[in-house]
């Protein structure tokens, strides 16, 4: 039987189609999209507004895959593999997004996975509020881990704005809290970028941003407490609020004709303060790598 596109019949089954891979791909990204609070996702440039691509529509949504290879945990000496899915949904100024960095209006700022709400007064000056599910650090993340326990998991509270300048320059910054209050404690960011077309069909966005953390984040993923020391052998280690790291990043974004395209990007870092002198952190540089492809309906 070959349903006609056109009809109720066909539009309902699109429907149920693109419903059944939503919730497919948000399941399988609560497991694939580990990387929690305390490592700054590869390749997410906090406060660039990357050249919209709009489609004249109240909603957008996309499916695809993303793999990225990044450090254990931020100080980690060792990095890692990571795949899976993505799913994004936006609705007028509500989205919905299961891994960090995947939408398809990455002029969203500070884009990161949650729920989030467009709060921008204009195109220039761009705010969202949004909720986001922490997961964390489990202590299997690394061996260098063992006997600290986990960092429980959280929802997360974020404020993130960016504001356009002239020739395609971006000033921004974030800030996130524990809504739970389960030790995860604040950080946030403030940012520097620029973005520009490479070709028609490519756009390319680099920038710096310098981070910044309360000392409950702080001793949470940096500190090491009397309890954890005689478990571990770890110095005790009590860090203070302070800066956190300083990164860089360039991201690109490839039609590959509709309804196909591609991301893919690279950072790199440095821990500061606290956080590079914990004895936690093996190695306070770091870099990482990411790519994915993306559907749009």
């Amino acid at each position: 039987m070959i349903l006609d596109p056109s009809s109720p019949t066909g539009r309902h089954g699109r429907l149920r189609a693109l419903t059944a891979a939503a919730l497919v791909a948000c399941a399988s990204a609560q497991a694939a999209d580990e990387v929690g609070e305390g490592l700054r996702p590869p390749s997410e440039p906090a406060g660039i507004v990357m050249p919209e691509r709009t489609t004249g529509r109240n909603w957008d949504a996309s499916i695809g895959l993303v793999g990225s290879y990044a450090p254990e945990y931020a100080g980690a000496d060792r990095s890692r593999f990571r795949l899976g899915p993505g799913f994004y949904l936006r609705w007028g100024r509500f989205s919905f997004a299961t891994r960090s960095g995947f939408a398809t209006r990455s002029a969203e700022p500070g884009a990161r996975g949650g729920m989030r709400i467009d709060l921008s007064p204009s195109e220039r000056w761009r705010i969202g509020l949004g909720l986001r599910y922490d997961f964390g650090r489990q202590e299997t993340t690394s061996d260098a881990l063992r006997g600290l326990g986990d960092v429980p998991s959280t929802l997360r509270v974020r404020l993130g704005t960016s504001y356009r300048l002239d020739d395609g320059w971006s000033i921004g910054g974030s800030m996130t809290v524990d809504a739970f209050g389960r030790g995860g404690g604040n950080q946030g960011d403030i940012s520097v970028g620029k973005a520009w077309a490479l070709t028609p069909g490519t756009s390319v966005a680099a920038g710096l941003a310098l981070g910044f953390a309360g000392d409950r984040y702080m001793q949470s993923y940096f500190g090491v407490t009397p309890a954890q020391a005689a478990r571990t052998g770890y110095p005790v280690f009590e860090p203070s609020s302070g800066l956190r790291d300083i990164s860089a990043s360039v991201t690109a974004r490839t039609e590959l004709g509709h309804p196909w395209a591609l991301f893919y990007g690279a950072s790199a870092s440095l821990l500061l303060g606290p956080a590079a002198s914990s004895p936690l952190t093996r190695q306070p540089n770091s870099w990482g790598v990411n790519a994915g492809v993306v559907y749009r309906f």
